[in-house]
């Protein structure tokens, strides 16, 4: 029995070291597979005698610049913030080179043409944007390292990466709310100046003009109108440059985002009843002086002004580089309604003047003017004496002016000198009829022409 236990432990080992592949099987374990991408990646990455270094620029030749062709896809426009100038949009931005030391053939490697990577395995560039509103440098720096990038077998290599970009961009509030704004976007390396680095943006197909922007990137304030990329070189003084007053200059690539305002809403929220009020201010001109309320009712239409003008405050931008021409109309709304205001101070002053005191003389001929105003006046001639009367409602001394009576023709000027008081009273108050009528087409005209000035501003 002994022996037969010696014998098991002599010829097991090598049982097993014959047949590893049937132990392993049994034991449902197997051995670790080769991807197709494994004898590429190695070639590119782990050659011995020239190891692959991401930190060092893809430059292979003396002398020559690394070319980077940068572009931007404005997928949605998210807000554009008139008081803090702040623009919000989602984005694609795709930068595009060559690196000299990823080249392969790929009859050699299973006619593999392209392959996706990690950014942060390969060197790509340090791009930032200038107008950045992020909380801190790294979010502000365009940080291609959390991305993929695709490598073909040439050595061009497209990486990419979708974010959401906070920025700067300076209002011009001047046309509100018929304005258009324009924003930049620009991109440029932290480090790296003309010298050996290149930014431009990137060659559009021959004949055919690129698009930066979706058509369903507009929002509900804003409508893109283009999204158009310049490239340029410009010089920066940056670090101990700038103490010894020497600038380096560095490639730049600028998106513009053209934007126009929709401006249904202002005009439907806030022009249109601000409007309204200034021509309901219009009928004071019209309303009887015996009424005695004329000076109320504009005074109502004034405050009424004066409290949507509160309410709709929040909703024009803040800046005191300009005046917005929306504001400008809310201001000579309020100018009109209160000249209007003085002028029926000044007419209902006129009209209720009574028998004690008299007309001057320079007044009688105002009152024969009023057939400029669509006022005339009907003349007879009796014994030689010319008499100017006109139909109203005569008003009786210690009487109240809302009393009614029956219309009648009263002479303004007669050779009968005890109706001498009743007759100065009717041409006060007829004079008051004559000033309303002209200051009703004053405010007629230069509201008309404000409402056409503030309406045509939209074209």
């Amino acid at each position: 029995m002994h022996l037969v236990r010696l014998i098991l432990l002599l010829v097991l080992p090598s049982c097993i070291s014959v047949f590893p592949s049937v132990v392993a099987s049994s034991s449902g374990q197997l051995g670790p597979k080769n991807t197709i991408y494994d004898g590429l990646l190695a070639y590119l990455f782990e050659n011995e005698t020239t190891p692959y270094k991401a930190n060092a620029m893809p430059i292979c030749e003396l002398g020559k610049k690394l070319k980077i062709q940068q572009d931007m896809l404005l997928i949605q426009l998210f807000d554009l913030d008139e008081p803090t100038q702040m623009l919000t949009v989602d984005v694609w931005v795709e930068s595009t080179w060559k690196d000299c030391r990823l080249t392969w053939d790929p009859k050699r490697f299973n006619n593999i043409d392209n392959f996706v990577i990690k950014a942060e395995e390969i060197w790509y560039p340090d791009l930032i944007f200038y107008e950045s509103l992020h909380g801190n440098f790294e979010e502000g720096m365009f940080i291609y390292g959390e991305s993929k990038a695709r490598i073909f077998s040439d050595g061009s290599i497209q990486l990419g990466a979708q974010a959401v970009f906070k920025s700067f961009c300076r209002i011009n509030i001047a046309q509100f709310p018929y304005d258009r704004q324009r924003c930049n976007i620009t991109f440029s390396s932290w480090t790296k100046d003309t010298s050996n680095f290149l930014l431009v943006k990137k060659e559009e197909a021959p004949g055919k003009k690129e698009d930066h922007a979706f058509v369903s990137a507009s929002n509900g304030e804003w409508m893109v109108e283009g999204f158009p990329s310049f490239d340029r070189v410009a010089d920066r003084k940056v670090g101990l440059d700038e103490a010894s007053g020497r600038s380096r200059q560095y490639s730049e690539v600028a998106f513009q985002l053209r934007l126009k305002r929709k401006y249904m809403f202002q005009q439907v929220y806030m022009l249109f009843p601000c409007m309204l009020l200034t021509w309901l201010t219009l009928f004071v001109f019209i309303m009887p002086t015996e009424c005695g309320e004329k000076i109320a009712y504009v005074t109502t239409i004034l405050l009424s002004l004066m409290v949507f003008l509160l309410m709709v405050s929040d909703n024009i931008p803040r800046s005191g580089d300009a005046v917005p021409v929306l504001g400008i109309y809310f201001c000579i709304a309020i100018a009109l309604v209160s000249l209007a205001n003085i002028k029926t101070i000044i007419s209902y002053n006129i009209s209720l003047k009574g028998k004690d005191f008299c007309m001057p003389a320079c007044f009688i001929k105002i009152l024969e003017s009023g057939k400029y105003v669509g006022l005339p006046l009907t003349h007879h001639n009796e014994a030689a004496v010319k008499v100017i009367s006109f139909a109203m409602k005569p008003r009786q001394a210690g009487q109240n002016p809302v009393t009614r009576h029956e219309d009648s023709e009263v002479p303004l000027s007669t050779t009968n000198p005890e109706s001498h008081f009743g007759q100065d009273e009717n041409k006060w108050r007829f004079l008051g009829i004559i000033l309303d009528r002209v200051f009703l087409i004053i405010y007629f005209v230069l509201n008309l022409a404000v409402s056409i000035w503030i309406l045509t501003r939209g074209d």
